[in-house]
């Protein structure tokens, strides 16, 4: 059906066509967002407001639009930052953030993603070089086009510690880099139990959140479905008494994001010759042949043959799994999930096999790409497809999110390029 489909008849419209509507009306709102703030910024380069009796500009928007102070002045700024402004000579200026206006007025990126990029250069050192900026903006802005405005914002926190590095005088870049600032305050109590308080430099800071964030997440009760019910401190407790646990057990792990389970799949020697693949269904929780194979992924697979009578004719050898080696390789290239737009690091990944292992039991580097467990989820289970493109992986979306379905690359692990310095 088409995109302009009536509401009252949205209910006789397939899954995959809803899903083309929503990706559609989800950039003409970026659109319509952006010619919003077009024409609020030449309302505020024309003082508006104040012709029309007004204090300013924003006391217009709030009245005639009904909109919150906040609301209004979100808008002038992003205005100001993104949109071309009139000058005496009737040429139009640039505006500090032009790329980021660009992709906006195309209806790539959204108004979160403008806010985490101009918070981003608003604490932009004025020793930065104009170029090294325009290069930096356009990285957010790339990673904008495939990443939600949370990922933006993490990789403008890494570019501000970027520019400070850059722009610190030369002995305090060896003091911090010698001594970081690291303070742990503890308080013991008579029960044995400990109260702390305590400051961490930001790479160690940054490090620390990559862990507590997967960890802190509130999670449903499996067995009731009611939902967590813990406070956002217990639940930074509890995922601390977990990385507290992990590096008290760290001899026992011989490689990052290891062995999770071992899966044994039993099949008789009919069913096998028969290809039964329901045979490989009998295991809680799994409902598909797609989320056996994702839980394969993840898992180490034994397989054991037994004749009719439960005769074990054959039990064979541990495969399929990534060797530390290849995990190592795996680290250094995709730098984390390769999946577009994700930012969880090495340790919250899964080798998973581009061409299933089952199809020619290949596990080496160039069939194996990094993926945390909810994209694995999605290449298991949507239309997402992975390949790989010579040496490196590549995505292809599903036709709701672009119709000529190209490829893309994670973008959140690249480093901004750093211009030279002159000598």
């Amino acid at each position: 059906m088409s995109e302009q489909t009536p509401a009252s008849r949205l209910w006789q419209v397939p899954n995959e066509d809803l899903a083309a509507i929503v990706a559609t009306r989800g950039e003409r709102l970026r659109i319509a967002y952006a010619e919003m703030i077009e024409v609020v910024g030449e309302s505020e380069q024309r003082a508006l407001g104040n012709s029309l009796g007004f204090k300013d500009t924003a006391a217009f928007l709030t009245d005639t639009l009904r909109i919150s102070a906040r609301e209004a002045k979100q808008w002038i700024e992003h205005a100001a930052a993104t949109m071309p402004s009139s000058s005496l000579t009737g040429v139009p200026q640039s505006p500090p953030q032009a790329v980021t206006g660009a992709a906006l007025t195309a209806g790539d990126i959204n108004a979160e993603h403008v806010q985490a990029i101009i918070a981003t250069f608003q604490a932009c050192p004025s020793e930065i070089p104009v170029e090294q900026r325009e290069a930096d903006e356009r990285i957010l802005v790339e990673l904008a086009r495939q990443a939600g405005p949370e990922a933006v914002r993490k990789a403008g926190r890494r570019l501000r510690a970027i520019w400070d590095q850059d722009t610190a005088p030369p002995e305090d870049k060896d003091r911090e880099q010698a001594h970081p600032l690291r303070r742990l305050d503890i308080t013991r109590r008579k029960d044995g139990s400990i109260r702390f308080t305590g400051e961490l430099d930001p790479e160690t800071a940054e490090e620390l959140d990559g862990l507590l964030g997967p960890l802190a997440k509130p999670h449903k009760n499996p067995e009731t479905g009611e939902h967590d019910t813990r406070s956002a401190a217990e639940r930074a407790g509890d995922a601390l008494a977990e990385i507290i646990g992990l590096a008290a057990r760290c001899d026992e792990l011989s490689t990052q994001g290891g062995e999770r389970a071992v899966m044994i799949v039993s099949i008789t020697l009919a069913e096998l010759e028969n290809r039964a693949r329901h045979a490989f269904l009998d295991i809680p929780g799994i409902s598909s042949v797609d989320g056996l194979r994702r839980l394969a992924c993840e898992s180490k697979v034994v397989p054991a043959i037994f004749g009719n009578n439960a005769a074990p004719l054959y039990v064979g050898d541990a495969s399929r799994f990534a060797t530390p080696a290849q995990r190592r390789y795996l680290t250094a290239r995709d730098r984390g999930c390769a999946f577009p737009g994700c930012t969880r690091g090495p340790k919250w990944t899964t080798p998973h096999h581009v061409v299933p292992w089952s199809v020619d039991k290949r596990t080496d580097a160039d069939n194996l790409v990094l993926l945390c467990a909810r994209h694995h989820r999605v290449i298991h289970h949507t239309p997402w497809e992975v390949r790989m493109n010579g040496h490196l992986p590549e995505f292809i979306p599903p036709p709701w999110i672009d119709r000529q379905r190209q490829p893309m690359c994670n973008l959140a692990h690249t480093p901004p390029p750093r211009h030279q310095q002159a000598a």
